[in-house]
C-alpha cells in the first residue's frame, strides 16, 4: 500500500514525514511506517494526533473511501533525530481557504508573528526571528536580504499540504540560518484534479486553484514507466482590508502561481519540481500608513526547484531560487525611495547512511551559493504640482499630485557568498536508552563585488565554524519518555550586515566589514506521554548567543550593525491532544512562555508575548466543525523598537462540508468578536485585520 523513496537533503527532518497514513474505515489514520525503534510508538502517537489525511478523504463517508499509494520522502537524518525528541507536523484540517501560508506554522506554539505586517510578514521561533532562523519549502532553503527574513508569503497557501517545526538550533544539519530553528513546508500532491474558489470579505479576497495528476487508477496499475505528473496553478488577488475599528490596513496584493511536479519511474532521478510565483502591488501593513511612510513592494518574483536522484551508492539533491523584490517607500510631501533586490541561490548535497557495529552512521556533503546579490536604489525628491488635491491620501494619490525628480540612483548592495559543508552523525537504541549525535564542518566565503576584492582583501570574509549535538531519550514506562538534548549553533554575518550601505523605512543603514560569527549554546528538555487517546509533551529550553548582531543608532537617522555582548532566551512550551474512541471529537492545547535579555539585563528585540491555544473539532456524519480559541498574554518588557502589548483573546471557527463525493464546501468566520489589538511587538507594526468570513468550494474533477 505504500512505498518509501530515498531521502533527500534538504526535505526535513521529522518524524511524521517518516511515516504514510492511509485512512481506514473506522476513520483513524493508522500509521504503516516499520518500527525504528521501541520509542518510536510514542513519537507516532505524538505526531498522529496533529496529522491528517487531505480533507477529501476525512470527510467522505466510509462507503466512498478511495485508496490511494502514498509516497513517504524522508531525509536519512530524520531517523537519528526521531529517536531522541518529539517533532510534529502542521495540516490545514483546521483552516479554511483562503488563508496566509503562515497561518498554517501559527499552530506551533513555538511560532509567532514578528515584524510589521501584510503579505510579505515574517515569524520568530520561540523569540528567533529574521536570519536566524531557515525556510525551507520541500528542503529548498528560501533566503532574503531583507532584515525582517525570508517570507513565505510568495507560496500560495493552496500549494501547500502541512509544515513542520523545528524550535531550537540546528546548524548541524542545515547551516548558518538555522541558530534559532527551522520550518519545512511540504508541498501537495494531488490525488485527484481539483477545483477551487475562494472568497474572504475583510479584504475582497478572490482565489482560484486548479491542481491535476496525470496518475490515475489505470496508470498506477499499468506498465506505464513514464512516471507521474502533477501540477498546481493559483491565483490570488486582495484590496486594503480593515482593522477591527474600521480604519484601512495597506496589506493588498495580487498574486500568480505555477507548481510543476515529475516523479519518474525506476530511474535515477526519483523527483523533479518547479515553481514559480508572480506577486504585485503588495502593502506593507505598518502603523505608518499613511501619515509618515507608505511602504510597498511593487514586484516580488521568485522561480526555485529541486532535482532528487538515487544510485546505489549515495542519494542527494540539486537545488536552486532565483528572485527579485522591488521595494517602493514613499514619505508624503519629502521624497521616494525605490530599491531593487535581486539574487540566485544554489546548492546540491550527496549523503549516504552505514553502519558500524551496532551504530546507525548518516553521512552527507553540502555546498551551496549565492550569486548576484544586488540591490540598487533610487531616491526621488517631490514638489507640489499645480493640480494638487489637499486631501490625496493613496500612495497613486501622492505620487500623482506632486512631481518627481531624481535627487541619486546608487547600487547599495552587491556581493556574493560560497559555502561547504560536513555532517556526519550517529545513533544507537538500548533497551530502554535512545542516543544520538551529530557533528557539522562549515566553512564559508564572503565578498563584496561592488569593488576589486581578492581573498585577501578586508573587503572578503572567510569563516570556519563546527557545530554538534548530543541527545538522549529514556523510556521510563510505556506511557512516558524523557529526553534531553543539547547542541550548539553558529549564525555567520548575512551579506547585508557584511556590505550594505543605504536607505531603509527606518533610515539609514550602514554593514560592517568587521562583524564577528554569532554563536549559541541551546539546552532543552522534554517529558512526552502516549495514551490510546492521550497524547502530549512538555519541552524546557533555554538558549544563549554570544556576539549577537543588531542596528544600534550611531547618529540620528543612522543605524550601523555592530554584535552585542550576549542574549539569552529561556521558555517552555506543551502541546496536549486528545480523540474520543469513535474519532468524533479531538481537541488540542498548546502554549509557551517565554523571556529574553542581554547580558545587561535589558530586554532583546524579538520576544513575543506568551501565549495560548486551544483547537476543538466535531465530526458529525460528513461534516467537520471547528473552533480556536487563541489567548495572547499582555507584554511590558520591551527592547528599542518596540512598544506595549494588551493581553487578547480571539476566537476563530468553520465549518467542512462534504457535500457529496465530488463537492466540499468550507466557510469560517475569524476573529469573531472583532478584537483590535497589534499583530506584534514592533513599534511600527499595524492593527490585526478584524473580523472576516471565509467562503471556499472544492470541485473534483
Amino acid at each position: 500500500m505504500y512505498r518509501v523513496a530515498r531521502p533527500s537533503l534538504f526535505s526535513f527532518l521529522f518524524a511524521s514525514n517518516s511515516s504514510a497514513f492511509v485512512k481506514r474505515p473506522s476513520g483513524k489514520p493508522v500509521s504503516t511506517t516499520l518500527p525504528i525503534f521501541r520509542l518510536s510508538q510514542v513519537w507516532s502517537a505524538l505526531s498522529l494526533s496533529l496529522l491528517s489525511v487531505p480533507s477529501f478523504a476525512q470527510s467522505e463517508p466510509n462507503n466512498e473511501l478511495e485508496r490511494y499509494t502514498v509516497t513517504a520522502i524522508r531525509p536519512y537524518y530524520d531517523e537519528t533525530l526521531s529517536r531522541i525528541f518529539p517533532q510534529y507536523e502542521f495540516d490545514k484540517r483546521s483552516l479554511v481557504s483562503p488563508l496566509h501560508t503562515n497561518d498554517v506554522l501559527l499552530q506551533s506554539p513555538s511560532v509567532s508573528l514578528n515584524g510589521q505586517g501584510g503579505q510579505i510578514q515574517s515569524i520568530s521561533i520561540r523569540g528567533y526571528s529574521r536570519w536566524r532562523i531557515q525556510t525551507l519549502l520541500d528542503g529548498v532553503p528560501i533566503v532574503s536580504d531583507r532584515r525582517a527574513g525570508s517570507s513565505i508569503g510568495f507560496v500560495p497557501p493552496d500549494f501547500i499540504a502541512s509544515a513542520s517545526v523545528l524550535p531550537g538550533a540546528a546548524s548541524t544539519y542545515l547551516g548558518s540560518g538555522a541558530i534559532g530553528g527551522a520550518v519545512n513546508l511540504h508541498i501537495e500532491s494531488a490525488q485527484r484534479p481539483y477545483l477551487m474558489v475562494g472568497y474572504s470579505s475583510n479584504q475582497q479576497l478572490k482565489a482560484v486553484s486548479y491542481a491535476g495528476t496525470s496518475a490515475t487508477a489505470a496508470s498506477v496499475n499499468s506498465t506505464d514507466s513514464s512516471g507521474i505528473t502533477d501540477w498546481n496553478i493559483s491565483y490570488r488577488s486582495a484590496d486594503n482590508g480593515e482593522d477591527a475599528n474600521g480604519n484601512p490596513l495597506l496589506d493588498q496584493f495580487e498574486q500568480t502561481g505555477l507548481f510543476l511536479r515529475h516523479r519518474p519511474e525506476d530511474r535515477i532521478i526519483k523527483e523533479a519540481w518547479t515553481l514559480y510565483s508572480d506577486n504585485n502591488d503588495i502593502g506593507k501593513s505598518s502603523s505608518d500608513f499613511p501619515e509618515s511612510r507608505i511602504t510597498t513592494y511593487p514586484k516580488n518574483t521568485h522561480w526555485l526547484g529541486k532535482i532528487a536522484f538515487e544510485s546505489h551508492l549515495f542519494t542527494g539533491n540539486v537545488w536552486w531560487h532565483k528572485s527579485r523584490l522591488d521595494t517602493s517607500v514613499l514619505r508624503p510631501e519629502s521624497r521616494i525611495n525605490d530599491s531593487e533586490n535581486e539574487a540566485f541561490d544554489y546548492g546540491f548535497n550527496i549523503n549516504k547512511d552505514t553502519h558500524l557495529k551496532d551504530w546507525d552512521l548518516n553521512w552527507q556533503w553540502q555546498v551551496s551559493g549565492r550569486e548576484g546579490v544586488v540591490a540598487d536604489e533610487r531616491e526621488f525628491t517631490l514638489t507640489p504640482a499645480e493640480s494638487a488635491s489637499p486631501n490625496v491620501t493613496t500612495a497613486s494619490e501622492i505620487t500623482n499630485a506632486f512631481a518627481s525628480e531624481l535627487a541619486y540612483e546608487v547600487r547599495t548592495l552587491d556581493a556574493s557568498e560560497i559555502n561547504a559543508a560536513a555532517v556526519v552523525d550517529a545513533s544507537h537504541q538500548w533497551e530502554r536508552l535512545s542516543l544520538a549525535l551529530g557533528v557539522r564542518v562549515d566553512w564559508q566565503h564572503q565578498s563584496d563585488d561592488s569593488i576589486a576584492s581578492t581573498p585577501q582583501s578586508s573587503d572578503a570574509q572567510s569563516n570556519t565554524n563546527v557545530s554538534g549535538y548530543l541527545g538522549a531519550n529514556y523510556r521510563l514506562s510505556p506511557y512516558w519518555a524523557a529526553g534531553v538534548y543539547v547542541s550548539s549553533a553558529f549564525r555567520n554575518p548575512s551579506l547585508t550586515e557584511r556590505f550594505y550601505a543605504g536607505e531603509t523605512p527606518r533610515g539609514t543603514v550602514l554593514g560592517s566589514a568587521q562583524l564577528e560569527t554569532e554563536q549559541a549554546l541551546n539546552v532543552q528538555a522534554n517529558i512526552a506521554y502516549s495514551g490510546e487517546q492521550l497524547q502530549g509533551s512538555l519541552e524546557f529550553f533555554s538558549q544563549q548567543i554570544d556576539n549577537y548582531i543588531e542596528r544600534i543608532t550611531v547618529e540620528e537617522d543612522v543605524l550601523q550593525y555592530a554584535n552585542l555582548d550576549s542574549a539569552t532566551i529561556d521558555g517552555a512550551s506543551y502541546q496536549l491532544s486528545w480523540q474520543s474512541s469513535d474519532s468524533l471529537l479531538d481537541a488540542r492545547l498548546s502554549g509557551m512562555w517565554i523571556s529574553g535579555e542581554d547580558n545587561s539585563g535589558n530586554s532583546i528585540a524579538d520576544i513575543p508575548a506568551n501565549s495560548q491555544r486551544l483547537d476543538l473539532g466535531v465530526q458529525w456524519q460528513a461534516m467537520r466543525l471547528f473552533a480556536v480559541f487563541a489567548y495572547r498574554a499582555s507584554k511590558t518588557d520591551i527592547a528599542e523598537g518596540e512598544r506595549a502589548l494588551d493581553e487578547v483573546f480571539t476566537l476563530d471557527m468553520g465549518v467542512d462540508w462534504q457535500l457529496n463525493e465530488r463537492v466540499q464546501l468550507q466557510a469560517s468566520w475569524s476573529n469573531v468578536t472583532n478584537q483590535q489589538y497589534y499583530t506584534s511587538a514592533d513599534d511600527k507594526a499595524a492593527f490585526a485585520q478584524g473580523e472576516s468570513v471565509q467562503l471556499a468550494i472544492t470541485y473534483l474533477l
